[in-house]
């Protein structure tokens, strides 16, 4: 029998809905009463979440711990204030990126309301290998975003019984227009090699993500493994303004951040956590995390833990 702390699997096209009660099960921390609920539906790799509530704060992590997923989050009403950097800003924005599993502290002000489209991280490589970590919120939402906000709030009303085929239509549209959001907000990453040239950026992030568990995995390794030379390996990665070792750090830091917020893997050692994420010694690894999410891995696993 699944435990009542356990996250809670939601299907394909299911509807489901979040009472505070559920929402403090699946990692939803509040200061006190948590006067909030959310409907949650899925559509394959794609969930649309309409949240609302009054005013309070909260510590939130991903809906299922260690999900590889990112946040575009249309705020309907509201003011809130969120941590970042050891202080809080104010924002009554209409639009946040984020990935899923950020550690993040929100004061929301006023009563509010907010759409939400989760979005599994593999199903949107193919527009922007390179995904933002941080939390961005922007002041104004261009056309295709509005379009996106309508086209969300229309799903936020569907039932239960969505055909098959339209729920595969509608994850599709979804990835499409986030995916089009996410190259026009972050430019820099969209980067691309000459006409002609070996894709070696796109493999070699493939192989990353397959073999950076291993912690003598390095740039020659990755060379060999991709079919290139070291120096056309770094020339790929400079032209997308980062480098091997940068990348390979940020994907186990991934994994890392996955294993300490899941609280099914509360008794592994950091020694254990570390040598799964493909770090060579604990210490490098608290160095990682605090360096890319200003957390230490004590923190990381504090959110992670049941309210």
């Amino acid at each position: 029998m699944e435990e009542p702390s356990a996250p809670r699997h939601i299907a394909d096209r299911e509807v489901a809905e979040f009472s505070s009660a559920d929402l403090h099960r699946e990692g939803t921390r509040s200061r006190d009463a948590m006067a909030m609920d959310a409907v949650v539906h899925a559509f394959g790799p794609v969930f649309v979440i309409e949240a609302s509530g009054g005013p309070t704060e909260i510590e939130r992590r991903p809906l299922l711990p260690g999900m590889p997923t990112i946040d575009f989050v249309f705020v309907e009403r509201g003011t809130f204030t969120y941590l970042e950097d050891g202080v809080w800003h104010e924002s009554d924005f209409p639009l946040l990126i984020a990935p899923s599993g950020l550690p993040l502290r929100v004061r929301f002000l006023t009563p509010w309301k907010f759409l939400v489209v989760r979005v599994n991280r593999e199903a949107l490589v193919p527009f922007l290998p390179r995904l933002p970590d941080g939390s961005t919120v922007y002041p104004e939402l261009t056309l295709p975003e509005r379009a996106m906000r309508g086209y969300v709030a229309e799903l936020a009303t569907a039932q239960a019984n969505v055909a098959a085929g339209d729920a595969a239509t509608v994850s599709r549209v979804a990835i499409e227009m986030s995916g089009a959001l996410l190259r026009r907000r972050f430019p820099m990453f969209v980067q691309q090699q000459p006409k002609g040239t070996h894709d070696v950026w796109g493999d070699a992030i493939g192989v990353i993500a397959r073999e950076c568990r291993d912690h003598t995995f390095d740039t020659a390794a990755l060379a060999a493994a991709v079919g290139c030379s070291v120096r056309q390996l770094q020339l790929a990665f400079s032209r997308h303004a980062t480098s091997v070792a940068a990348e390979l750090r940020r994907e186990r830091c991934r994994i890392a951040r996955s294993l300490l917020q899941n609280p099914e893997h509360d008794d592994l050692l950091p020694a254990e956590v570390a040598a799964r994420a493909g770090f060579g010694s604990t210490s490098t690894m608290y160095r990682a995390l605090l360096a890319l999410y200003g957390v230490t891995q004590q923190e990381l696993r504090r959110r992670g833990a049941a309210a």
